[in-house]
């Protein structure tokens, strides 16, 4: 059994987050998702990050190092959108219990989160091809994918990118409609599934 760290993305727990928590306990793991919102969620993203920008990065931060202190010993982070960089920076901060590291939506160069990616620790990207948050990423920084995987393997962990057909952002939340892909979302949880039962 692996302990999960789960990180909602900026509308919170939604069904895609509890879909996967279910998932993944199913599987024999415990999963803690690290919820600042606390139950909150939004239905659409201008909303969200509005309450987000209004809490601020570092109240998130330290609500996340926080919660996370409550899981000891060995996890593994699973991130989705701006969670997946919270899932990266609490692995920076527990570089000894930091197993594996899960970004779905993308992850960011840890220059930008001014820490260093855990030594020896895997990271897995999960995107769709036209994601147009990934996108505006690109846009901002066209090497940020080339820059996370530089990280993860500088520091001698194993790096894979899973992209996926389609252009959903948050593609496995049934309640997302213009966004949800059911078939990407069932392989999306058997990858991480898979993922968790290797390095947990």
């Amino acid at each position: 059994m692996a302990q999960v760290l789960l990180f909602p993305s900026v509308l919170g727990a939604r069904q895609g987050i509890t879909d996967l928590a279910d998932a993944l306990t199913g599987a024999g793991h415990s999963v803690t998702t690290v919820d600042h919102l606390e139950g909150v969620t939004f239905d659409d993203y201008p909303t969200a990050a509005a309450r987000s920008q209004e809490i601020g990065f570092p109240a998130q931060m330290a609500y996340a190092l926080e919660a996370a202190r409550a899981v000891e010993g060995a996890f593994v982070a699973v991130g989705f959108s701006n969670g997946a960089a919270m899932a990266q920076w609490i692995a920076a901060q527990r570089p000894a219990d930091a197993r594996g590291v899960i970004m779905v939506g993308g992850g960011m160069p840890m220059r930008h989160l001014e820490a260093t990616w855990p030594p020896g620790v895997p990271g897995q990207v999960h995107v769709t091809a036209g994601d147009p948050f990934h996108a505006e990423d690109r846009q901002f920084d066209p090497m940020v994918d080339e820059q996370l995987q530089d990280d993860v393997e500088h520091a001698g962990g194993a790096y894979s990118y899973v992209e996926y057909q389609g252009d959903g952002h948050l593609f496995n939340d049934p309640t997302l409609p213009a966004e949800y892909q059911p078939e990407e979302a069932r392989i999306l949880t058997r990858r991480v599934i898979e993922f968790v039962d290797e390095v947990g």
